[in-house]
């Protein structure tokens, strides 16, 4: 259907209006372009994304990183974008109806979080269920090594049949695709950046596993059951007489319908898998740097070719150079996501991707923003560094700076154990604040080990959940500056949380290695404590890096990480 079809459907059922999300019924994971619904009917490509039809026009809500894209992609004939932290979806479906309507929505495609809250905080608005399920692309299975995971995964059922017990459950269901591809040890070229396998796992406490996907190819030696997804339901009603754990923000509503049409008694639980994997193990700590150290010698080859080369390239020359240099890695997979290369004002649009219509060229006085990533099978990566072009303007020597200044003061922080993702980037966030200053992002996420380069529990942004911070999770800090039509900053490096000896609190051993552009910093407007934080961060570059390069590069790295 498009957005006519969907108009004239709604008057034909007499419904007011249809939620259509992003997502397919794996929740919260990436989607093929095919698979996407909103940019099918709008155009619009962000990751993030709610759209709202109605008998007279559609309404497109997203977040702060798409509100300059989501204008430029859509038609504002057809479709109006509402964006801001006070812009929410249930807002704006009280004062759209504030008397009786009906709204249909795919409970495949929404969780049963996100439906408890509709229907709690608009009572008069009828939530009306049509499930729908799309058929997925054929994908091959494939192991992800003892090598590169650390632990079997007979270890890992074990774990969450701990937590069933604990928890007085006998089963759960796991509907989390990132989940099941850590506790199964398995992995899938279903998806061109994110090795994840699409299924959805039922697991007993006796450790009897049975996964449902659709058009999955498994190895031979797969040590548990596979079926399609449309027999989950047999499945639930046959073990009807167990109590069973389900993680209510990441199961679709679909599920529990299912489980409540056949008297299943359900006991809200987090997916235990969420805590387990973010909290990485020794063989995922030891990956994840040599993945960086990989990660950095290609980036450091890549920006001494760009200072050498950038009058004669395009966004897409970057965009293509820097997955050439990756390639060559060993134990390269995959970028881990679509490379975000905005030149000059390009680079104000937060997740700008070029294409071949929007491709610049890049201009001598300017800036460039790079925001890329790796999978490796023994890590995951993800990098933003800001380049000037030529001699950059005053302005953005200072705003580079004060965004420099303020990935540092987290960097550097110390935290108190426990403490969640929202205190972090308060700490980072201020140093903005107090020059009246701002970013339309969160400050940071959780990274996954040849998995989702975003992933949760953790991660730190204003909106965070109260999930604790703790040991030997890996998390981004990546602060920005965004001026629309003129440039835009942003500062990315990964760090592992550690625990301090001395005071026993958190803080973070940072494991990016590539250079910040000294060009773009302002030394006087940085404290003694702050030059002395860069000046041991690109000495420990120089150090690591350094011996995989040419001579020629390595001169460049030598100028790049001299002191301040």
């Amino acid at each position: 259907m498009n957005l006519d079809e969907i108009k004239q459907y709604l008057t034909e059922k007499n419904y007011d209006a249809v939620l259509i999300t992003r997502n397919n019924h794996f929740l919260g994971q990436d989607v093929l372009e095919t698979e996407n619904r909103i940019l099918a009917l709008t155009g619009f490509s962000g990751s993030a994304g709610t759209l709202v039809v109605t008998k007279e026009k559609a309404y497109l809500f997203t977040d702060g990183r798409y509100e300059i894209q989501a204008a430029r992609q859509t038609d504002p004939k057809t479709t109006e974008v509402l964006c801001g932290r006070n812009e929410t979806l249930t807002n704006w479906l009280r004062e759209k109806f504030p008397g009786r309507a009906k709204m249909e929505y795919n409970p495949w495609c929404l969780s049963i979080r996100e439906v408890d809250t509709l229907s709690r905080l608009l009572p008069k608005l009828k939530l009306v269920a049509k499930a729908q399920t799309d058929d997925l692309e054929p994908a091959s299975v494939f192991a992800h090594e003892l090598r590169y995971c650390g632990v079997e995964a007979t270890e890992k059922y074990r774990q969450v049949v701990e937590f069933l017990r604990q928890n007085g459950c006998e089963a759960c269901l796991i509907a989390g695709a990132d989940s099941v591809s850590w506790l199964t040890n398995l992995r899938s070229d279903a998806l061109p950046d994110t090795p994840v396998v699409r299924a959805m796992a039922l697991v007993r406490a006796d450790a009897d596993i049975t996964l449902f996907a659709d058009g999955l190819s498994f190895p031979l030696d797969t040590p548990c059951r596979v079926l399609p997804l449309a027999k989950m339901e047999k499945e639930l009603a046959a073990a009807k007489e167990l109590t069973f754990a389900l993680d209510e923000q990441r199961t679709p509503d679909a599920v529990r319908r299912m489980m409540e049409k056949h008297e299943i008694k359900i006991r809200p639980l987090i997916d235990p898998c969420l805590g387990f994997k973010a909290r990485k193990n020794e063989t995922e700590i030891r990956g994840f740097a040599d993945a960086h150290l990989r990660d950095g010698i290609a980036v450091c080859k890549f920006l001494c070719w760009l200072e050498h080369n950038y009058e004669d390239l395009s966004e897409l020359d970057v965009v293509e150079k820097i997955h050439e240099l990756r390639k060559q890695q060993p134990l390269f997979y995959s970028d881990s996501f679509p490379t975000i290369a905005g030149a000059g004002a390009n680079a104000a649009i937060i997740h700008y991707q070029p294409t071949e219509n929007t491709n610049a060229r890049l201009e001598k006085n300017s800036l460039l923003l790079v925001d890329s990533g790796g999978q490796y099978f023994n890590g995951t990566t993800d990098i933003t560094r800001t380049v000037a072009l030529g001699c950059p303007a005053k302005e953005m020597t200072e705003k580079f700076t004060v965004v420099l200044k303020a990935h540092i003061a987290l960097a550097s922080a110390r935290l108190p154990q426990g403490v969640s993702g929202s205190a972090a980037d308060v700490i980072c966030r201020s140093v903005m604040w107090h020059r009246g200053l701002d970013y339309n992002h969160g400050t940071g996420h959780g990274v996954g080990c040849f998995l989702n380069v975003h992933e949760g529990p953790q991660n730190f942004s204003l909106h965070a959940s109260s999930y604790p911070l703790a040991e030997n999770m890996i998390v981004s800090i990546e602060p920005g500056y965004y001026r629309e039509n003129a440039f835009g900053i942003r500062i990315e490096n990964l760090a592992r949380i550690v625990v301090d000896e001395e005071s026993g609190m958190l803080k973070f051993a940072v494991l990016t290695l590539a250079p910040l552009d000294k060009r773009l910093i302002d030394k006087y407007l940085l404290t003694d404590e702050e030059i002395s934080w860069l000046n041991d961060y690109h000495r420990d570059v120089l150090q690591k890096v350094s011996p995989y390069l040419t001579e020629e590069e390595k001169i460049w790295l030598k100028e790049a990480c001299s002191s301040l």
